[in-house]
């Protein structure tokens, strides 16, 4: 009998594209969202974490939960408010989680929480970051230590996993469109000194690591999901203006032009580091897209 998954955050670039590979592969499939849709055609609850409500009808029969939600690091200015929410949203929904699990003695055979490699914080170094690092104590890298924190709450019941997703590449959704867009009007260009690392991965190899989880083809654990290929942000734009056969000619937009439209936000354009996947690939993970190039190529052909 095939395990019933429950996702949270179901309708965003991941669950999407989790939840078709999932039905593909004939699991049944169930979202748990802030408002309901009909997107793919799957069953929906309802839950509102801010009152700590939720449908308790989620959890019937299920095995897996996915956890995915949580709001937008980098789509509005990091305010107070803002942050509060980006961190609330991640940790006091993985407390709710465990509450009603809990509450009604359901025995899981795995949860699945997504982190980030923002866990390592917004710096640039000549570190190559493993999972074994400590958080950095910035604003992004606590987010993720509370965020993981908060999912290690279900390992005395079942396996746990949390993978630190980089910069997942889709055509249509996340960081590339907001880049291609400038690149194909020749306004592309790399972002202060351009030496910052953006650890990315293709959303397909993203996908076939939360399969690997579900289907527990992988250790339970925590696991850097991104491209063996060190890229920085100018090789990334470079590669970018390849891909769309557009010339990257404009100068490097200057740091403070960017702190002063984005504030602290900017922080995560600027700075980043290098990030080693070779602990998920101790477990026989392979990544399809392992170079930019190709990444870049499959997306834009």
């Amino acid at each position: 009998m095939k395990n019933k998954v429950l996702i949270t955050g179901g309708s965003g670039l991941i669950g999407s594209r989790l939840t078709q590979k999932l039905i593909a592969h004939n699991y049944d499939v169930v979202h748990l969202t802030r408002s309901k849709n009909s997107k793919h055609d799957i069953k929906t609850y309802e839950w509102n974490w801010g009152k700590k409500e939720i449908d308790e009808n989620c959890l019937e029969n299920i095995n897996v939960i996915v956890h995915l939600a949580g709001a937008g690091i980098a789509e509005k200015p990091w305010t107070q408010k803002r942050k509060e929410t980006i961190v609330k949203s991640r940790v006091l929904t993985t407390r709710l989680l465990h509450e009603v699990i809990n509450k009604h003695k359901i025995k899981l055979n795995s949860f699945i929480s997504a982190s980030g490699i923002g866990v390592y914080g917004a710096i640039t170094n000549e570190i190559v970051y493993r999972e074994a690092n400590e958080p950095y104590n910035d604003f992004i890298g606590n987010c993720c230590k509370q965020w993981e924190r908060a999912a290690d709450l279900f390992q005395d019941d079942t396996n746990v996993y949390k993978l630190r997703l980089g910069i997942v590449l889709d055509k249509n959704e996340g960081a590339l469109p907001k880049m291609s867009s400038m690149i194909r009007k020749g306004l592309g260009s790399p972002l202060g000194s351009g030496n910052q690392y953006m650890p990315w991965v293709h959303i397909d190899d993203a996908v076939n690591a939360f399969m690997n989880t579900i289907e527990k083809k992988i250790n339970p654990g925590t696991y850097n999901v991104v491209s063996s290929q060190h890229c920085n942000n100018k090789e990334f734009t470079n590669a970018m203006g390849n891909a769309l056969n557009k010339r990257i000619r404009l100068p490097n937009v200057p740091s403070f032009v960017l702190k002063f439209i984005y504030g602290e936000l900017a922080d995560i354009l600027l700075e980043g580091s290098r990030v080693s996947n070779e602990k998920i690939k101790s477990q026989g993970f392979d990544f399809k897209y392992d170079r930019i190039e190709d990444a870049l190529s499959e997306i834009y052909s």
